[in-house]
């Protein structure tokens, strides 16, 4: 009995006979939460991911088609950062990534679309109107996008815009389609004085403590990050692969496929699925100079070459790593790397080391 009443929520959620849960930011609120593409797209994941970039090819250009200038720190040099309003990254623990992207979708706002595949066919599982504001500096144009809590079942979007940031919990539902669990808005006293901030929890004004509390708490459960604004990472403007990029990466070349061969081909570009976090060095080993960790959980990695670590006992794999507008050519250890999507034979060796 109660599973029947689970099964009857989840489908009155889905066809939006229960309202929302909390109050909803403006663009959220004019479509009522609903997702406009109901459309089921048949074939494998990399497929029916083609033919959704396909329909949305130019909205998706005009939105790669903005670059980000901001001024450095200190020496106020300027900068600019091409879109990448792209992503295929994990969300759901199934083993399949979902296709996220941006679109132009006025002179001023971009859209976010989130679909997901079970591998035989794909459908949207978000929509959220005018998540991106367009034109702006860096400072107008924050948002962050990252996985919480109840093993990733909750997707918090967090978009900073001058006097009035808001912040949106959705969870996913048995369908993996995300519904708004809680809305968070701060409205700022424009004089900067801070007399009269406000701090709104689903409408309510709960006061700065309150606020920043249920705020905390979203961000310690991190997990898995799609798109990082709120560390300063401005990187991508967006998300992390171009158009071509994701279309490359899913076999849309005639001349590329994304799937490793049997055998090394260096005249192809590899590509690996992160199972983790990369932490690197500057060469096949412990004894090099670290290159960082990268949160790229979840995505698909240039892979250039192997070597194999005789101190230890271990392959290394040398990638590039997208970040701040260019790739980091490093190494890390190929146990990071989906060993089924990314055979180690399929990696040229590279002599030397």
């Amino acid at each position: 009995m109660k599973r029947m009443i689970a099964v009857l929520l989840t489908m009155l959620l889905v066809c939006g006979m229960i309202p929302a849960q909390a109050d909803e930011p403006d663009g959220y609120m004019a479509t009522g939460g609903a997702i406009p593409d109901q459309q089921a797209y048949p074939g494998t994941w990399q497929q029916a991911y083609l033919q959704i970039l396909n329909n949305h090819s130019a909205k998706i250009h005009l939105y790669q088609s903005r670059t980000l200038e901001y001024y450095a720190d200190y020496t106020f040099e300027q900068i600019n950062i091409p879109c990448r309003p792209v992503s295929l990254m994990e969300l759901t623990g199934d083993g399949i990534p979902e296709l996220i992207f941006l679109e132009v979708a006025t002179e001023e706002r971009g859209d976010l679309y989130i679909y997901t595949s079970d591998g035989a066919s794909a459908r949207c599982a978000l929509y959220v109107p005018g998540i991106a504001r367009l034109g702006y500096n860096d400072v107008d144009m924050r948002f962050d996008i990252y996985l919480s809590s109840n093993a990733g079942g909750t997707l918090v979007i967090e978009y900073y815009e001058y006097e009035k940031p808001w912040k949106l919990q959705l969870m996913r539902n048995a369908l993996n389609q995300y519904f708004l669990l809680n809305y968070m808005t701060e409205d700022y006293d424009p004089s900067g004085e801070g007399d009269d901030d406000h701090f709104y929890l689903n409408g309510t004004d709960v006061g700065m403590e309150v606020y920043d509390t249920a705020v905390l708490a979203m961000r310690d459960a991190k997990t898995t990050v799609i798109s990082d604004y709120i560390a300063e990472d401005l990187s991508h403007f967006g998300l992390n692969l171009t158009y071509e990029e994701a279309v490359f990466m899913m076999g849309g070349s005639e001349t590329v496929s994304p799937e490793p061969t049997a055998e090394a081909n260096t005249e192809e570009e590899i590509y690996g699925l992160t199972i983790d976090k990369l932490a690197t060095r500057k060469g096949p080993g412990t004894q090099y100079e670290g290159g960082g960790t990268y949160s790229v959980k979840g995505q698909y990695i240039r892979v250039l070459a192997r070597a194999y670590d005789k101190r230890n006992g271990i392959w290394w794999v040398k990638c590039a790593i997208p970040y701040k507008g260019e790739e980091r050519i490093l190494w890390t250890g190929y146990k990071r790397f989906d060993k089924d999507q990314l055979p180690l034979e399929s990696i040229p060796i590279e002599e030397g080391w």
